[in-house]
């Protein structure tokens, strides 16, 4: 299943700009239902994205709204008590170390002292999402 896409293809699809691409480390700004949202990419080859990727870019593009209504309610089951509809949807993360899965969906939740807090929900290759939360400080 060779479905190699050219960065032009996979910028127009995500609507993106900016990209980014240094020692395996790829990014760039996308725009989903209006919502400015990065793409990071860690450990891949800039063909390993195109070639292998695009599939799940494609599919959470085309599935996003019940994607981020998910992970929203995976958030909101383990933080009952705060208000979960400030968190701000801000990146999508794909690392090769899968540490995220297949992918994890990072919330912006704020900044404090120790730096900006993420909170990141993963999904596996059949679009499944984890009930544990990744929490990333940066």
């Amino acid at each position: 299943m060779n479905n190699h896409m050219k960065k032009e293809d996979l910028l127009y699809i995500c609507k993106g700009r900016d990209w980014y691409n240094n020692d395996n480390v790829i990014y760039f700004k996308g725009n989903i239902s209006g919502k400015e949202i990065n793409f990071d990419f860690c450990g891949y080859s800039e063909d390993e994205v195109l070639s292998g990727l695009g599939y799940f870019i494609e599919r959470i593009i085309r599935d996003f709204e019940r994607l981020d209504n998910k992970a929203r309610d995976i958030i909101k089951e383990k933080h009952k008590d705060e208000d979960t509809n400030i968190l701000k949807l801000s990146d999508i993360y794909f690392d090769k170390s899968e540490c995220y899965d297949c992918f994890g969906m990072g919330y912006y939740a704020g900044e404090y002292k120790t730096g900006k807090l993420y909170l990141i929900v993963k999904f596996d290759e059949e679009f499944q999402a984890d009930k544990d939360i990744v929490y990333e400080v940066y």
